[in-house]
């Protein structure tokens, strides 16, 4: 009698070292930070979507001095620098791939993009609130110089290796990365404390001096946004400060930094540029949506320059002595 056929058995290529039951569990982490990876991306093309619509107002603005401002460039960097972070995170964490190295270089370079770019749109920010104080511009520009170095220096550092076909999730095996690879969020951290107090101490004389409803309201929304990304900065600091046998749980923090710098980042930029917008079309007598009086009043007459002095007593804190934004 032939012999029964023996039924099909899968095989699995242990790492070295690494039992069954030790590599499930390793396979099982993997999977956690493929998701968290996915939900990240899927978190950033959703916001890119939500956002599309005031950004195509803002590239169609009569205005063309926009494009003069450094700013407006580099919010189309951060726009696009977090899907570039983020895609190419997928391709070695949740899918089996023979690039490994070159998705994680993208990805490191979408990353050092984010910061670099929503770094200028919070300096230019800091820096108009401030009316161009040069003891304030050299502080922020030397803190913001030295994030940039610290995440530069630690991006190159990122490796991975194209490993064996895996049951599920990512083939590619990232390599021990430097023990000092937090420093750069701790730079981050630093940067964000210093936007936060200056956007402190200059808010309560602000707020005091502008008497439009909307133009407060456009204050507390930049501390607001200020203050996110260096919550968000402390908390993956302090994740990636946990010791060794944390170091499974520390990749799962890393995307949402990047969601939260971009988010916040972008929104400091359009908010303010489209309210600037639609200041300008009150002044030409467009009637205003949100009026901080109140009043959608016809451009004739003393209406007209009363919408006028609505819009200086807006814009008037918020004048970017050349920094665009």
């Amino acid at each position: 009698m032939a012999s029964a056929t023996p039924p099909n058995m899968a095989q699995i290529v242990l790492p070295p070292g690494f039992t069954l039951e030790q590599f499930l569990t390793l396979q099982g982490q993997l999977v956690t930070i493929a998701i968290t990876v996915a939900v990240a991306f899927g978190i950033v093309i959703w916001d890119y979507f939500t956002q599309l619509p005031n950004e195509i107002a803002l590239y169609s603005a009569t205005d063309k001095k926009i494009w003069r401002a450094p700013a407006t460039w580099f919010f189309i960097i951060l726009r696009y620098s977090g899907i570039l972070a983020t895609l190419p995170s997928l391709f070695f964490t949740s899918i089996q791939s023979q690039h490994c190295q070159a998705a994680v270089v993208t990805s490191q370079v979408g990353a050092v993009l984010v910061v670099l770019s929503s770094g200028v749109i919070f300096c230019y920010r800091v820096f108009a609130i401030w009316n161009g104080s040069r003891i304030v511009q050299a502080a922020v520009s030397f803190m913001f110089l030295a994030m940039i170095t610290c995440w530069v220096a630690v991006a190159t550092q990122y490796a991975a290796i194209t490993g064996p076909p895996t049951p599920f999730g990512s083939n590619c095996q990232m390599l021990p990365i430097v023990s000092w690879a937090p420093i750069s969020y701790a730079s981050s951290v630093a940067f964000d404390t210093l936007v936060v107090v200056l956007t402190l101490a200059k808010l309560h004389g602000n707020l005091a001096t502008t008497k439009s409803r909307v133009g407060k309201q456009i204050y507390r929304d930049n501390l607001v946004y200020f203050l996110l990304t260096a919550v968000t900065n402390i908390t993956v600091l302090t994740i990636q400060g946990l010791g060794p046998r944390y170091d499974m749980i520390k990749p799962t923090a890393v995307p949402f930094s990047t969601l939260m710098t971009v988010t916040m980042g972008s929104r400091v930029f359009l908010n303010l540029k489209l309210f600037d917008q639609r200041q300008q079309n009150a002044a030409a007598g467009i009637p205003l949506s949100i009026s901080s009086h109140g009043s959608n009043s016809n451009s004739s007459g003393p209406n007209r320059s009363l919408m006028h002095a609505n819009v200086i007593d807006v814009k008037g804190p918020y004048e970017d002595h050349g920094y665009g934004v």
